[in-house]
């Protein structure tokens, strides 16, 4: 402990055992400013016992490896990580961190619950990684969450469950993703997002789209949205969607064998275009012929019924008259 200029400077040394790991204070600093009216009281053995405590607290909370602390929290960025080990971010203080960068890093998998020390997280990057799937409740435990970046992965799905308590996210970025839809209830629990930046995924603006389109436009104040599918909506803003008539009309068949048809698929589309309901057959039949093949054949029936009617009316009557 050194005087200058009326401050007293507490160097913290490196952990002798790692010398890669910085230590971590929040906020990480080496300097500490002591007021000169304690300049007495650290001077008895007790004080320096009290001082020595603190600095062997700030040593078990060191800066997880090969991760870098600064006072906002701490950066992970640019180290080349291709997986998190399971207890990285469970140290001393971790609930009181702020901000975690895990950008520019070759990350595919995030473990179940890798960020259940950090509940105080506000801020969350995993930007330009690798991620294809997101475990349901890898968030489950960030409550105080308000910002999250994932864009630049390769994230296919955002599963129901995942936003379950991001109650408190204000601005979600998933741009130039692999997603082709969302599910009204994986984004309804964030009901207070203010942003969805989703741009530069494969949007395909159907009908299974619309009630998430519906729900942004009543709750989201900036989205940047647009479709990719069908070619018709192709760069136009997904909201396109949200006046879009969407009706599926219930079918229901029972069909008579025939040695023609060997197998029946009922399709039903979800285009917001064309609404309509098609049978189609195996054999390669159009929709138009199978129709005209069914009536065909439920005639021939009739016909078949009522000639059978006749022949035993034609026998049953003479006996009549015989008894």
């Amino acid at each position: 402990m050194k005087q200058n200029s009326g401050k007293y400077e507490l160097s913290v040394l490196q952990n002798k055992k790692n010398p890669a790991v910085s230590h971590c204070v929040a906020p990480c600093a080496s300097n500490v400013d002591v007021p000169h009216s304690t300049t007495s009281r650290l001077t008895t053995p007790k004080s320096l016992a009290f001082v020595a405590m603190i600095l062997l607290g700030a040593a078990s909370g060191d800066c997880p490896s090969p991760c870098s602390c600064y006072s906002g929290g701490v950066d992970c960025s640019n180290r080349g990580l291709i997986h998190l080990k399971k207890d990285m971010f469970n140290w001393i203080g971790a609930q009181e961190l702020p901000e975690l960068t895990l950008e520019n890093n070759r990350l595919i998998l995030l473990p179940g619950h890798i960020f259940d020390p950090l509940w105080g997280l506000k801020t969350l990057n995993l930007n330009h990684n690798q991620l294809r799937i997101l475990e349901v409740g890898v968030f489950s435990r960030l409550r105080n969450l308000r910002f999250l970046d994932m864009k630049d992965n390769q994230l296919v799905t955002l599963p129901i469950g995942l936003f379950e308590y991001q109650n408190k996210l204000i601005s979600l970025d998933v741009r130039n993703n692999l997603l082709s839809t969302l599910d009204v209830e994986t984004v309804s629990p964030m009901f207070n997002l203010n942003s969805l930046a989703i741009k530069g995924n494969p949007l395909n603006c159907d009908c299974n789209l619309q009630p998430v389109v519906i729900w942004s436009s009543g709750n989201i104040d900036n989205t940047d949205a647009e479709c990719h599918f069908p070619p018709e909506y192709s760069n136009l803003s997904w909201y396109v969607l949200a006046s879009a008539l969407c009706t599926v009309l219930p079918f229901t068949a029972s069909l008579a064998p025939s040695e023609n048809v060997t197998d029946i698929c009922i399709e039903m589309s979800t285009s917001v275009v064309d609404n309509y309901t098609e049978i189609l057959s195996t054999t390669g039949a159009e929709p138009g012929s199978m129709q005209r093949r069914f009536n065909s054949f439920s005639g021939g029936n009739i016909t078949m019924a009522l000639l059978v009617f006749f022949n035993l009316l034609v026998l049953t009557v003479p006996l009549v008259f015989v008894f």
